[in-house]
């Protein structure tokens, strides 16, 4: 049987064959095969024993075993998958049959040989992935706690703690309102700092000149000294994950300004509001001043209109005819004064709900 098996297998591939499954298992410490071809029916060890060993062991227990036996009943071929066993030939045999259960086990090594490959590929990709993800996330986290910073002082401060997670030395300028700020490890608007940032910052968004690159976003320029030019994947990765960086910081340099211009609107109105109530207290106090002598004027107008009538020699038609026309210029007047009152009563509610505002 060995020698139909030698020859039936000439051709595929170099063939071991032993007599006994401990002289098959001695032999696999110093060379482990592809494929195991095992009889069920053996001496000392039968072929159920052989493989289950084979199976116990780490380092034989994913070679593929071909059962060949004489019995082809259910109970034998139960017997073989329970003992690890991959597929199943009946003695006798035949040579296009072992070959081809052969070919198919060479097929799926070639598969597992593939997969092996690919996870070996997933698994390296995974861990760039993993170093992408955490060099990521020390933008996420500068974003979240940028949001707390409520100054230039303060994100300055917080772009260089994560500029340093990447062991980057980096100077920064930020520049709100149009008050520039400039900050690094060396100290705050150092001159000689200031004037190379002031000069990057009139270059192109990301401007790399040997290990120096300059990122531009808006209101902020980044200059980092130590671009790890000798890793040029890793120096890829800074670049974006930088570039992600600035532009978050420049959304919240745009964020203090529109505060601290609402800061100064707001204290412009409340600095104007005592201003206003005095001038409205004035107009009022000069309205009713106003309206005192008008009234009085008019008082003193019917009197002498009502004196002149005796020298004038009018009728009473005329009389009551000059009557009705002062009074009805005199009601015109008095209508232009709460008009004027009106006005005032508008500018008083239009104080009081900036004041209203400036409490919420």
């Amino acid at each position: 049987m060995l020698d139909i098996l030698m020859a039936s297998l000439e051709g595929v591939g170099p063939v071991e064959v032993f007599t006994s499954g401990a002289a098959c298992l001695q032999r696999v410490g110093d060379c482990k095969p592809d494929l195991f071809v095992l009889d069920v029916s053996m001496p000392e060890m039968d072929g159920y024993t052989l493989c289950r060993h084979l199976k116990d062991d780490w380092e034989t227990q994913d070679i593929p075993v071909i059962f060949m036996s004489a019995s082809d009943d259910g109970h034998t071929r139960l017997a073989c998958y329970e003992a690890g066993g991959d597929d199943f030939i009946q003695k006798p045999f035949e040579a296009a049959e072992l070959l081809s259960k052969v070919k198919v086990v060479g097929r799926t090594l070639e598969e597992k040989a593939a997969l092996r490959e690919q996870a070996g590929y997933a698994q390296r990709t995974a861990m760039s992935a993993m170093v992408s993800m955490g060099e990521l996330g020390v933008v996420l986290q500068f974003l979240s706690r940028s949001f707390a910073c409520q100054d230039a002082e303060e994100l300055a401060a917080a772009i260089l703690e994560a500029m340093q997670s990447y062991d980057l030395d980096t100077a920064v300028q930020l520049r709100v309102l149009g008050e520039p700020l400039s900050l690094s490890r060396n100290g705050r608007n150092l001159p000689f700092e200031v004037s190379v940032l002031n000069h990057v910052s009139q270059s192109d968004r990301i401007f790399q000149f040997k290990s120096r690159c300059a990122f531009n976003y808006g209101h902020v320029t980044l200059l980092v000294n130590n671009m790890p030019l000798d890793d040029a994947e890793r120096a890829g990765r800074i670049r974006d994950n930088v570039a992600l960086l600035a532009e978050g910081a420049d959304a919240r340099v745009k964020a203090i300004e529109t505060d601290l211009i609402a800061q100064r609107r707001r204290s412009g109105i409340e600095s104007a509001l005592p201003t206003l109530y005095t001038t409205l207290d004035a107009v009022q106090t000069n309205y009713r001043r106003n309206c005192f002598e008008l009234t009085q004027v008019m008082i003193d107008f019917q009197e002498a209109l009502t004196k002149a009538f005796v020298h004038l020699g009018l009728t009473e038609s005329q009389e009551e005819e000059v009557t009705n026309l002062a009074n009805q210029f005199m009601a015109r007047v008095v209508g232009t004064q709460d008009a004027s009152l009106h006005i005032v009563g508008d500018l008083e509610r239009l104080a009081d709900n900036l004041k209203e505002l400036l409490r919420h």
